[in-house]
């Protein structure tokens, strides 16, 4: 496995007898883009503010690239840039004023704090706007601002609050790109959202699935696919001879029409295969495709909160 740039051993936190956030295990590697799914509730902004210190755990530990927060918090946090949900920002303020401001906070040279501005206002793509006041930007504007002062300090990992939320598509298409961007510069992203088929579009490494404060699943996409999925594969040539063949196995539970395809729902795809070839060969048929078609990010996370086991799914 990867280095880890965030890992929580039994983190908790309690607001009297609620429990926020219930023994949260999170394995998160480095150079990854991790998207923290949950509905609104879910615990997720309780959790990204136990893991910028300002919010105390009731019990449990973090750990930021190996050192454990408790211990290290000036070491550790020079290297993270941070979004909160609702960031309130100086309205007076230019983005070129605000970016200059963090720059001064972590003591960076003038020479520095302005190679730094010109670098990430046109990675954000603000150039243009870099003299107007951050009240007159519109709501798109406010959230790529907010990334390039998370930048400033060039941090290796990024902690994004529902980034993407209360934008415009046009504006949540920039922000997605902005962070596949990121991540092909080097960046851990670590984003909460509610918004599920965005995670998606960012084509997020890993996934985690929050729900009533516990973590109900964790990993890659593709892990995830295989543990709550149903093996759907696309079949062409659509022949009635591939139907009828395949209707009489155990392992298929389902055949649809589609325009080209035959739709086919299995238990065991290397099974599923392994049929069709011999078919093939044996009725001189060749086989044009074999499509495996994997769920959908929503599908997943609907499947896992239907599951009735958190513990055995959280092991996953």
């Amino acid at each position: 496995m990867k280095d880890l740039a965030i890992e929580t051993d039994n983190l908790t936190k309690k607001f009297g007898k609620v429990i926020a956030v219930n023994d949260l295990n999170l394995k998160v590697p480095t150079g990854i883009i991790y998207g923290y799914l949950g509905p609104n509730g879910a615990g997720k902004t309780t959790t990204i503010k136990m893991l910028v210190d300002s919010l105390f755990p009731t019990s449990g530990r973090i750990q930021l690239f190996g050192q454990e927060v408790k211990k290290n918090k000036t070491r550790v946090f020079r290297n993270i840039g941070y979004v909160p949900e609702h960031p309130v920002y100086f309205r007076e303020y230019s983005g070129e004023k605000l970016l200059r401001y963090v720059g001064k906070i972590f003591n960076f040279s003038k020479n520095e704090i302005q190679t730094r501005i010109s670098k990430i206002l046109n990675l954000v793509n603000l150039v243009e706007a870099r003299h107007r006041a951050i009240g007159k930007y519109s709501a798109g504007m406010k959230q790529r601002i907010g990334i390039a002062q998370a930048l400033m300090n060039d941090p290796d990992l990024l902690i994004l609050d529902e980034i993407t939320s209360n934008l415009d598509p046009l504006g949540r298409s920039h922000i997605i790109d902005l962070l596949k961007q990121l991540k092909k510069e080097g960046k851990t992203i670590f984003v909460s959202t509610h918004i599920l088929p965005e995670v998606q579009k960012m084509n997020a490494d890993h996934i985690g699935i929050l729900n009533k404060g516990r973590l109900f699943a964790e990993g890659t996409i593709n892990h995830l696919q295989k543990l709550f999925g149903e093996n759907m594969i696309k079949i062409r040539p659509k022949d009635d001879r591939i139907r009828k063949a395949l209707e009489s196995k155990d392992f298929i539970q389902d055949i649809v029409d589609d325009e080209k395809y035959l739709i086919v729902k299995t238990s065991d795809r290397e099974a599923t295969w392994n049929f069709l070839s011999r078919f093939s060969l044996e009725n001189h048929m060749p086989i044009i495709d074999f499509i495996g078609s994997g769920m959908e990010i929503e599908d997943i996370f609907m499947k896992v909160l239907e599951n009735n086991s958190a513990k055995e799914v959280a092991k996953a």
